[in-house]
């Protein structure tokens, strides 16, 4: 079973390469629920023993369109439909310039994410990094609402978090319980719609790509980012990691820009690189589970791990 269940895209697909086309342009809320799929709702409804028990603590989150059981909650869970999460990403952004560049449903509608482009920056000429709101709900009960920052380069449609030190722990959690429309206006506050994250991770890609890296601090990170396994005398596995990882540093997407090769900003493209489309096994269910790790997993904890360092790198350089 493939991870996407549906999902449309706009453009250059950067993940799990199935979906609906929906050109190059990113659609308006309107467009974007139906070429996603995600035109349905979802109740909840009484559960029972084999024995015809009632079992009143709880209550099974149905799709109404196909009877689909996505999960098992509590009573006092409250699901969030999808048009009301469209709408609610739609609130974030004052002047309407929210677009859709994917949005679509995971693991049989158990997970659906919405990204909406709101702006661009150029990092270096020729090497642009376009800025998105990402939101990814659930519908089986095992996580709040997230609403947060990430980018895309758009050299190599690689995504990120955009969450640097000072940003880390931003973007807006909210629980199934309640109204979701009457938290948007503290979703507002805490995301700051002058996207002062945005213009921080732009101000900190511009200062890597002003920081060489040495053989020293190309090592350091490799060796933090893929630490020894210290039950093994030597391990293969480890070393073709850091090879791997090493081999995009030098030669991956975008190293022919000039100003890529050899910096931080290079080093950060290609930890970015390995973790969205190399780190773990290449067949097709992997692929797809990727998309969620690159935001929400391990190779977001990796991007993250690597950010740290290089932020560190550049205090030291100062």
């Amino acid at each position: 079973m493939h991870e996407v269940e549906t999902m449309m895209y706009a453009g250059e697909v950067p993940w799990f390469g199935s979906g609906h086309y929906v050109g190059d342009a990113p659609v308006s809320s309107k467009d974007a629920i139906i070429a996603s799929g995600l035109d349905w709702e979802v109740e909840k409804r009484k559960i029972m023993t084999e024995e015809g028990v009632k079992i009143p603590s709880h209550k099974a989150v149905v799709r109404v369109t196909d009877d689909q059981i996505l999960g098992i909650v509590g009573n006092r869970y409250k699901p969030f439909q999808n048009q009301d999460a469209f709408g609610f990403m739609d609130s974030l952004v004052d002047d309407g310039s929210m677009r859709y560049h994917t949005a679509g449903s995971l693991r049989n509608g158990q997970r659906v994410w919405l990204l909406g482009q709101v702006g661009s920056t150029d990092i270096l000429p020729g090497d642009q990094v376009d800025q998105f709101l990402f939101l990814y709900n659930s519908h089986d009960g095992s996580s709040v609402l997230r609403c947060l920052f990430t980018n895309i380069r758009v050299v190599c449609a690689n995504t990120a978090r955009a969450a640097l030190a000072a940003g880390k722990g931003s973007g807006v959690s909210l629980k199934h319980t309640g109204d979701l429309t009457s938290k948007v206006a503290e979703s507002q506050r805490v995301l700051g719609l002058a996207t002062t994250e945005f213009e921080q991770y732009a101000e900190f890609a511009k200062d890597l790509t002003q920081l060489q890296m040495n053989t020293k601090r190309w090592t350091d990170l490799t060796e933090i980012l893929i630490p020894d396994n210290l039950e093994a005398t030597f391990n293969t596995r480890t070393e073709n990691a850091r090879f791997e990882l090493t081999e995009l540093f030098e030669e991956g997407v975008g190293t022919d820009i000039q100003g890529v090769r050899g910096t931080g900003w290079g080093a950060h493209c290609a930890v970015v690189e390995y973790a969205n489309y190399h780190k773990g096994s290449d067949n097709d269910s992997a692929q797809a589970r990727r998309f969620e790790s690159s935001l929400m997993g391990d190779s977001a904890k990796l991007i993250q791990k690597s950010t740290d360092v290089l932020a560190q790198y550049l205090r030291n350089a100062a």
